[in-house]
């Protein structure tokens, strides 16, 4: 599974703690598109965490904020 940068890269956090500190619409515009879009597809309607967690393990990189 991926991990979370919120400061480009220096440190890490799950993603329960981004969606504490950034709504998923925000976190959405750092998502790889294709990759986004499968999983709304495939398991909307969820939970942000249930949104955000199935899309780390899709990725094909961390997810890089900053």
């Amino acid at each position: 599974m991926k991990k979370i940068s919120p400061d480009n890269g220096t440190t890490y956090i799950d993603a329960a703690d981004a969606l504490k500190q950034w709504p998923l619409d925000d976190l959405a515009q750092y998502m790889d598109d294709e990759t986004r879009e499968s999983v709304n597809m495939d398991i909307a309607p969820c939970t942000d965490l249930e949104f955000l967690t199935e899309y780390l393990k899709r990725a094909a990189a961390d997810l890089v904020i900053g």
